[in-house]
């Protein structure tokens, strides 16, 4: 039995300053964060999900939400912890420790911010988080994060993850896979409201 799996990025969040590192800061939906999410409500009535899960945080919940569903909180599928990181800048990350900013992109897999998560680490938690609720389901719907999605993507479909590091998926933006009895199948990228 195959199962589909929709894997439907946040809405944009309330961010005072672009270019600003965030995993497990909890921040909530912008406006146009929240009018997009609405926009997937069209979406949601095609694909008629089974079973719908999300990250706890608040980017997610508010994204289920206004596109009219309540998920299943499942805490394994919040976003990467960056550590002493988290909403710092890349320049003041430049500025400050370049050496690692380099590194975490040459050793994308492993490296850990202080104080903070690999994307190593992060599949260990989301992976079996998503697999262990697939069970005679017809689909899975799953709003959560983008670094959460490519560590899916780098596991799932065997992308190195720096290839998946150049896939866009935009702000409300659906991965289509299928899991199968053949391994697990990537059938639409980057599948937004607005494009049918």
């Amino acid at each position: 039995m195959t199962c589909r799996v929709y894997l439907i990025r946040h809405g944009e969040p309330k961010l005072e300053e672009k270019r600003t590192l965030y995993g497990a800061t909890d921040l909530p939906l912008s406006k146009k964060g929240r009018k997009s999410a609405k926009e997937l409500s069209d979406v949601i009535g095609r694909i008629s999900p089974d079973f719908v899960v999300s990250s706890p945080m608040i980017r997610c919940l508010d994204t289920a939400e206004e596109a009219g569903l309540k998920p299943l909180e499942v805490p394994d599928l919040r976003e990467i912890d960056l550590g002493e990181w988290e909403m710092k800048k890349f320049s003041h990350l430049a500025r400050e420790c370049p050496e690692d900013l380099d590194k975490r992109w040459t050793e994308i897999e492993t490296f850990r911010p202080p104080k903070g998560e690999s994307f190593e680490d992060l599949a260990k938690r989301t992976v079996p988080a998503i697999r262990g609720r697939l069970t005679d389901r017809r689909s899975l719907t799953v709003f959560g994060h983008l670094g959460v999605f490519r560590t899916i993507l780098w596991k799932e479909i065997g992308i190195s993850l720096r290839t998946v590091f150049s896939m866009e998926q935009d702000y409300c933006g659906i991965h289509v896979l299928d899991y199968g009895s053949k391994g697990v199948k990537l059938v639409r990228s980057n599948w937004s409201p607005q494009i049918t």
